[in-house]
């Protein structure tokens, strides 16, 4: 496709695939944490990361020792706390929160990527790219409806969440300049295999009683999702893939319709319908030759 020969179109592509592993993997992770720890379904997240990363670098040219080579380790390690943390809030919060609910308070992330990718990491934001990300913004003001405990305990957790995200994204941009995809993808499982190992051990249910099928789609899809997110991330700025992330909020919804009968209301058919026509005048933008965004 003559749409992806372009590092930034790329980009742009992963950064939409991500939103739609994500969503199933959130959905999954909401099902399962019911009946099962965070930190026991973190764990095995992590485990089967790593596992795909070593092979990985076990298959890469350049070998093992160079793949996991990194001349910035602190900033490794504190992209992989960050998304330990951010994994554990989202999942916490699941059990508290719906679906709609939880990813409509996520998908205030990009704004706070935007800004902190124009501030800290002094890259050029346009006025296509501004507009496009407050029209999303409208969208998802119109499909947040407050109601029950969306502001309380449980929509506090996934605001923190949020932010932690945004940050997590920064730094992974950030990493890109010293490192390879494949580099920031083994530490972010490295780093979580030792933060989630022990207190999964102690919080795992019997094995009789684990769900290993939903433990699995929430393994290949958390691993697609953050390999999407990291390549995104070294093919393009951070701040022109964030209107795109308010794709996931359009995912869940007929995933939350099919798997937990949720029927969305006219405001979250609105508001979804606002999202959808910023990223694809985004897109329109990205594509016109001689654009400036």
């Amino acid at each position: 496709m003559s749409f992806l020969n372009s590092p930034r179109n790329l980009g742009i592509f992963l950064a939409i695939a991500a939103t739609l592993f994500f969503a199933c993997m959130d959905a999954m992770s909401k099902m399962l944490v019911t009946s099962h720890s965070v930190w026991f379904i973190m764990m095995v997240r992590y485990w089967f990361h790593l596992g795909v990363a070593v092979i990985w670098a076990l298959l890469s040219k350049e070998g093992f020792r160079a793949a996991v080579s990194t001349p910035k380790p602190w900033l490794q390690i504190m992209r992989g706390f960050l998304l330990v943390a951010e994994i554990a809030l989202i999942i916490y919060a699941y059990s508290m929160l719906g679906l709609a609910e939880v990813t409509t308070i996520i998908m205030f992330h990009p704004l706070v990527v935007t800004a902190l990718a124009a501030v800290f990491l002094g890259e050029h934001v346009g006025w296509h790219r501004i507009g496009a990300s407050l029209v999303g913004l409208v969208g998802l003001a119109i499909i947040m409806q407050p109601s029950g405990n969306i502001w309380g305990y449980g929509g506090f957790v996934a605001l923190v969440a949020t932010s932690t995200f945004a940050v997590y994204q920064l730094f992974t941009r950030l990493a890109s300049r010293y490192d390879t995809t494949l580099t920031s993808f083994f530490y972010a499982g490295l780093i979580g295999v030792i933060l989630t190992t022990y207190p999964g051990i102690m919080k795992m249910p019997a094995i009789s009683e684990i769900n290993w099928l939903l433990l699995a789609g929430i393994c290949v899809f958390s691993t697609a999702a953050h390999f999407s997110v990291m390549k995104a991330l070294s093919l393009t700025e951070a701040s022109a893939i964030q209107p795109y992330t308010y794709m996931q909020i359009v995912w869940s919804i007929p995933i939350g319709f099919l798997v937990f009968g949720a029927l969305p209301i006219w405001s979250t058919i609105l508001g979804a319908t606002l999202i959808v026509g910023a990223g694809l005048y985004s897109i329109h933008r990205a594509t016109r030759p001689g654009a400036v965004d």
